[in-house]
Order: C-alpha cells, then structure tokens, then sequence
C-alpha cells in the first residue's frame, strides 16, 4: 500500500505545499504540479462543477505522477468522504467545520472498524491495482489518510480547543475569505482581526501537535504564516496561475514588439 509522504512530513513538523485545481478538467494538471515541485494537489469539490469521475481521474494521475491527491469534498457528509476515498484520494479537506462533534464524525468516517465506521472497499484505485491482505490494507488507509478540517467561522474559533483535541485530525486550515466574512471584514487578511483569529488557530493547534494551515491566493500571508509556525499552505488555483503565467507572457512579446519597432 502506498504511504503518504505529506502525512509523514507533516507528523516530522515539517511545511508542505501545494494549489488548487478548480477549473480545469484535464488530470495533465497533477502531472504539471507534480513535476514543478508541489508536495500535492488540492481537488476543489466545495466550489467546482467537477463529477466524481472527473475527479477520480485526476486523483489517478496524481498517484502516477507521485504528488498526493487530497479532496475538499462539499460538506461533512459520510458519502462525500467515503466514495473520494474509494477513488484512491490521499488527504480530505472538509469544509465549515465547528464543532467538535463533527470533527468525531469526520474521523470515524475517514477510518475502518474498530477505529471508525466507514464501509470497506479494497477498490483498485486505492490498490494500484494490486492485491492486498485485507488486515493490511485496513492498517495502511487508517494511518496513512490525511484529515484537514477548515476553519471558517467564529464559532469554530471558539470550540477550537475542544475540536482540536479530538484524535486523529492532521491539520487545522484557514478558509480566509469566509473566515473574514463571518468576521465583518471580508477580504481583509491583514485586517487585526483577521491576524488574531490566524495567530490563534496556529497556537491552538500547536498546543495540540496538529499543523494548522492556510488555503489563500497571495504569497506574502503564505510566507508571513509560515515564519510564524503554519506548515501547511495551499496557493492559488491552476486558472490563476495559468492566467498569470499567460499575461506576463504577452507583456514580454509586447515588450520585444515594440522594441523592433
């Protein structure tokens, strides 16, 4: 079975990195992200028109590629989780998540019996293809599944002592846009009241061995919370950064036009 080196990095206290695919549908994503260097790709489902199939095959050629597939499903729901699992996803992303009995529920769903609830299904997709002892395979999804619940709204802010206490979550992440909403200051990440809710879900979860993390579009807040301790950071979307890369290109030849001029 295959192990999870973002897991294994994060448990080693070291940072991870990766970025969203949101938009485009052609699994050839995982593939460039794997090859310039990310530690893993985040397959948006909460924001996306994507199906399960098309998921499914990005999450294939993720594990191909050798970069670590992980899924924000839409909600805390056990289909969601259980079925991108089937699919061979390496790492969950549950969003809105406030309380610490929910947190509980996500757990027993990522994990098999007796620590958890979820259905059994060696699918080929969570095998490669090959053939493993049931007892073995049941081991490996257990320890090596990452759990990330997103931290959105006040009121997770609050139960996040209790919430983070619960075995078996791996990461604590910001949602920041919907975080600074349900604070009053929507967009404003560098806003005081942003900084404290940030500051206090990086030493919450460090008080707990959890790494806490951010999913945002800027490099500088990535950068500053990373010096502060966070380990786990989730820049831009593929649109965006293929969008970027485009429009510094036509600036360039633009450039070199008016020069032959």
């Amino acid at each position: 079975m295959r192990t999870n080196p973002v897991k294994r990095a994060l448990a080693a206290g070291k940072a991870v990195f990766g970025s969203e695919i949101s938009r485009l549908r052609s699994p050839e994503i995982a593939r460039l992200y794997a090859a310039a260097g990310f530690d893993f790709i985040f397959i948006d489902m909460e924001h996306s028109a994507f199906g399960l199939e098309t998921v499914g095959d990005i999450i294939a050629m993720a594990r191909i590629s050798g970069i670590v597939p992980i899924v924000r499903v839409p909600q805390a729901e056990y289909a969601f989780v259980a079925r991108v699992l089937d699919q061979g996803a390496q790492g969950i992303i549950v969003p809105r998540v406030n309380d610490a009995q929910t947190v509980r529920a996500i757990v027993s769903w990522m994990r098999y019996p007796p620590e958890g609830i979820r259905g059994f299904a060696d699918t080929a997709p969570q095998t490669d293809h090959q053939r493993v002892r049931v007892d073995d395979f049941i081991k490996a999804n257990n320890c090596e599944t990452l759990c990330i619940i997103q931290i959105e709204r006040r009121q997770a802010l609050e139960n996040l002592d209790e919430m983070l206490a619960v075995p078996g979550v791996d990461v604590a992440c910001l949602g920041c846009m919907d975080l600074s909403i349900d604070l009053g200051v929507p967009g404003q990440v560098e806003h005081p009241a942003m900084v404290a809710a940030i500051q206090h879900v990086v030493d919450v979860a460090s008080r707990h061995n959890v790494a806490s993390g951010i999913i945002i579009g800027q490099i500088d807040p990535i950068n500053r919370w990373v010096r502060a301790g966070m380990r786990f950071a989730s820049y831009a979307t593929e649109s965006l950064l293929l969008q970027d890369a485009a429009t510094a290109a036509v600036g360039r030849l633009r450039s070199a036009m008016s020069e032959v001029k």
